[in-house]
């Protein structure tokens, strides 16, 4: 089964940055948004594990079927698959992704925003 992640960026006052994540898992119309602050990859770190999380608690929609999650970015989807380096900031990040693989077997690939449906679903709001 198919689900997809982003983030868009928010405007904020304070000078830290902040998005909106987003993820949707088209076969069932269910698209997710949550404000997040922190840096630009801990964003969309914690888009993809916004996405893990609903999956590993909703496991009858996902049961017999294979999770083959798309993300728009290159950064989080080359270190959870062990294909960059992962600098010690970033790493509690990846390790809880690659621990959601021990309960959830899914496949983490890369998609350009353009063709990203969770990032389409943040631009037509």
């Amino acid at each position: 089964m198919e689900c997809y992640f982003t983030t868009n960026p928010i405007e904020s006052e304070s000078g830290k940055h902040k998005a909106l994540l987003s993820f949707t898992v088209p076969e069932y119309g269910i698209v997710f948004r949550a404000q997040f602050s922190g840096k630009e990859t801990e964003c969309e770190y914690a888009s993809l594990l916004s996405l893990l999380e609903f999956v590993e608690i909703n496991p009858q929609l996902f049961k017999n079927k294979t999770v083959e999650i798309y993300g728009d970015s290159t950064v989080v989807v080359n270190q959870v698959n062990d294909k960059m380096y992962c600098n010690k900031q970033l790493e509690p990040f990846r390790k809880m992704a690659q621990l959601f693989r021990k309960k959830i077997p899914y496949v983490l690939n890369y998609i350009p925003p353009k063709e990203n449906p969770a990032h389409k679903d943040i631009a037509a709001s």
